[in-house]
């Protein structure tokens, strides 16, 4: 007992040890889920799948339901540093800028089949979704409002309004791609979703 006690001290003391093996349980957590579904995410499969003790997962997190918040956390801002590092790298012109927001909806990292079904389990699920949902909002915001703001800057002065409703446009149009994807993961195409939303971007901003 006292040998445990004194590695569990160690852990807590090692920042990095401590941030490698809450990660490896956040992922483990996030196959379990979408294999299993929430009811079926448990402490000794998240464990067995993240090769460490039930003991080890207790001590990262007190409750299964802490694990999840810290899943749901993990999958929002990496969603967000994602986009946010590929705007910058677009550069000033909002066109470049745009496509760099849709792009990074169905980049590599985000764009996978269990992220996929970890992100419709959260919105599908009542109680997931009211107790998790505060981390995924404050990304969506700042994702829309910046899109909204290239989108006006493409149509030019006094186009707020239109901005806005385009801004609602692409993000059903993408939500509804992401479901196709979630559907038939072996036919669909993200390439060819990106072309598709941009090239709706491109006839809805010339008409305006």
């Amino acid at each position: 007992m006292t040998t445990i006690r004194k590695k569990r001290r160690a852990l807590g003391q090692n920042p990095a040890i401590r941030a490698s093996r809450r990660r490896e349980l956040i992922e483990a957590a996030i196959h379990v889920i979408a294999q299993h579904g929430r009811a079926g995410c448990t402490v000794g499969r998240v464990a067995q799948q993240a090769g460490l003790s039930q003991g080890l997962m207790n001590f990262h997190f007190k409750s299964i339901d802490r694990l999840l918040v810290a899943a749901f956390d993990h999958l929002a801002a990496e969603f967000d540093s994602t986009w946010q590092r590929r705007v910058a790298a677009a550069g000033p012109d909002p066109e470049a800028r745009l496509a760099a927001m849709i792009e990074a909806y169905f980049a590599p990292e985000i764009f996978t089949p269990e992220k996929l079904a970890v992100w419709f389990t959260f919105w599908v699920d009542a109680d997931l979704r009211d107790a998790f949902r505060s981390t995924a909002v404050k990304v969506e915001r700042r994702y829309h409002r910046d899109v909204e703001t290239e989108i006006a800057r493409m149509i030019g002065n006094g186009a707020d309004e239109e901005a806005s409703r385009l801004t609602g446009l692409i993000s059903a149009m993408v939500d509804g791609y992401w479901l196709q994807a979630l559907l038939y993961p072996k036919t669909f195409k993200p390439r060819a979703a990106v072309q598709a939303c941009l090239a709706l971007l491109e006839r809805e901003i010339a008409a305006a």
